[in-house]
């Protein structure tokens, strides 16, 4: 495996300094004849409201939705006065949020993945419906992320959905075609089929990090069972009673026993997806950050291709069940600016702003009017319009936090042959 030395390439974002129309009052829709001291005023960025909101964020200063974010924080103080306190709290804000605020901490929002943050900090929330109803919001909102949000809240929204991701197969589309393969695989065994095409070409055909590995199973399993039987297993540590835990297990030692996967795999972030960008490898199981990462991390210039997971013989899910979520803004139910804090959101979230971050980090556009989706991403969106099941993340293999090491202490077992289906199964159900 190559070993280089990385530059992390920070996207430029370009300066604008427009805001959303109809948010905050844009000065171009200003009658003639207004005050002139105070139009000089806004033009040079001198308004000041003296108020002030304090943001936590999920994200690094230096990433490019934190960019994004912070071009519409002073588009918005330029036009209204009102300062954001922006704190860069990355992914250790999910760990933070809770005890700051239940501290007392003066926070007027905070984001972070937006399934956590209406089932593990709802309790601080504002319900946002009332003010959603008069910017007549929810139908920017993707319609299965909005059901997923209210279904969370007891029918309220608590969360304003950005960012969305779906998750799949991502792989190298010149590697496809070098290795002569035509079609992308739409069950199990065609997949085993076109990774010994491409282990034949000199490349190894698949690639995973090690925090992939219940990704890999929680995908398998639920192809068989569906996700509601893949918790109820989980929940009821009932895997003796479910004969597709062991296929599912046997079927992921398949890629690894038959070299399918890359001798490095599980390895540790990022090192696994980097392999696809250094030529090692062609394809991941991950969501549609990953090619963005990759493209980034090794300043590659990947062709993008996408596909589901694919079915297996006998089970009850297919390509129309995946996983799909986004990261989400919420407003705290204390804070003194809700409907100021909505306003600023609303800009961030639908647009220019929504198509900025888009294009920043080739995500997917959060707002339904956005419909140009980045080309590293594109691949992906005719699934995403057909998808009608949602998977959570691992299929929610990851939701006991318990139970989660011990399901992961085994599954990396499995990969490095250590387990057979049988004996995985026998360790889990011994661990009840």
């Amino acid at each position: 495996m190559k070993r280089k030395l990385l530059a992390m390439t920070l996207v430029g974002i370009t300066a604008t300094t427009m805001i959303m129309s109809g948010c905050g009052g844009n000065s171009d829709t200003k009658e003639e004849g207004g005050n002139e001291g105070s139009k000089k005023e806004e033009a040079a960025g001198e308004k000041d409201s003296g108020k002030e909101m304090t943001y936590w964020s999920m994200w690094n200063s230096t990433e490019g939705q934190a960019k994004v974010i912070q071009e519409a924080a002073e588009a918005y103080e330029k036009e209204t006065g009102i300062h954001i306190n922006i704190e860069w709290k990355g992914r250790d804000i999910k760990t933070l949020i809770g005890p700051a605020l239940d501290a007392g901490e003066d926070v007027d929002f905070f984001d972070t993945d937006y399934m956590m943050l209406t089932q593990q900090n709802g309790k601080y929330l504002a319900d946002l419906t009332d003010m959603a109803a008069a910017a007549d919001y929810e139908k920017h909102i993707m319609p299965i992320l909005l059901d997923n949000v209210k279904e969370w809240s007891d029918g309220a929204l608590k969360a304003m959905p950005y960012q969305p991701y779906t998750t799949g197969v991502w792989y190298d589309k010149a590697m496809f075609e070098k290795a002569g393969v035509k079609e992308t695989p739409e069950t199990f065994d065609e997949l085993l089929e076109v990774c010994e095409q491409l282990k034949k070409s000199s490349v190894n055909p698949m690639t995973c990090n090690s925090d992939g590995v219940t990704l890999l199973y929680g995908y398998q399993l639920a192809r068989y069972v569906g996700q509601d039987k893949v918790l109820e297993t989980l929940d009821n540590a009932d895997w003796a009673n479910v004969p597709e835990a062991k296929k599912a297990a046997d079927d992921i030692r398949t890629l690894f026993d038959k070299g399918y996967m890359s001798e490095y795999a599980p390895a540790n972030y990022p090192e696994g997806q980097n392999e696809i960008g250094f030529g090692e490898s062609c394809m991941i199981l991950n969501a549609s950050w990953i090619p963005n990462e990759i493209n980034q991390n090794t300043g590659a210039t990947v062709d993008w291709g996408f596909f589901p997971w694919p079915s297996v013989e006998g089970g009850v899910d297919g390509p129309e069940a995946s996983m799909v979520g986004s990261q989400g803004f919420g407003i705290v139910e204390k804070s003194e600016y809700k409907q100021e804090a909505f306003d600023f959101l609303l800009t961030v979230v639908t647009g220019d702003y929504d198509s900025k971050m888009a294009e920043a980090v080739a995500s997917i556009p959060s707002d339904v009017e956005n419909t140009k989706w980045p080309e590293s991403v594109s691949g992906a969106e005719p699934y995403f319009k057909e998808m009608t099941k949602t998977y959570q993340w691992a299929v929610g293999l990851e939701n006991n936090p318990t139970y989660k090491e011990i399901l992961y202490d085994n599954l990396i077992k499995l990969t490095k042959l250590e387990l057979d289906g049988q004996s995985f199964v026998d360790t889990m159900t011994a661990a009840k």
